[in-house]
């Protein structure tokens, strides 16, 4: 189950226009494990999961404004998270084939492969990206915890950060 299909991908991110869902489908799964379930917490996630098309998870899925002590904030929602945790793999995926033969990257008489640490740029880019999107809809459901009832009990027993504190995590890419 996915909160992000490969079409909605590209409402969210340029990937060029032809998709190829055999390749996306994976890296979408990819970063809901390993980035979106690490934020929400088990718990809370598995509920996400199972509420997709709950009319009280629409706007924690899609974005929404939100008031906090008199101040109007919009959060993106879960999809435009999770499409940047999907765009920093991806990029470094972009041009990589695994074949019968294989691993190869894609080459053309027109163009030449980008670089691998550009590459690393911009998927280090893109879950900073993240990191400013988590921190707003982190606040939406902090406010918003009585239609989560998930989620107040995750963040009550420690699965998630607090609004101000940033994590800092070491990859090997």
């Amino acid at each position: 189950m996915r909160i992000l299909t490969p079409t909605e991908i590209k409402q969210h991110k340029d990937i060029g226009q032809k998709i190829d869902e055999q390749k996306i489908t994976p890296i979408i799964e990819q970063a809901q494990i390993t980035e979106l379930k690490d934020r929400l917490g088990s718990d809370f996630y598995f509920d996400v999961l199972a509420n997709l098309s709950n009319p009280d998870y629409q706007n924690l899925l899609s974005g929404s404004t939100f008031t906090v002590n008199d101040t109007l904030y919009y959060q993106d929602g879960l999809k435009a998270l999770t499409a940047d945790y999907f765009m920093s793999k991806y990029v470094l995926l972009t041009n990589i084939n695994q074949t019968p033969f294989g691993v190869t990257t894609k080459l053309s008489n027109d163009s030449q492969p980008v670089d691998r640490n550009t590459l690393k740029d911009i998927s280090t880019q893109q879950l900073q990206l993240a990191g400013a999107r988590w921190e707003i809809i982190k606040m939406y459901l902090d406010s918003n915890s009585d239609l989560f009832p998930k989620w107040q009990k995750n963040n009550a027993c420690g699965g998630s950060s607090t609004s101000g504190e940033r994590t800092f995590r070491i990859r090997k890419i």
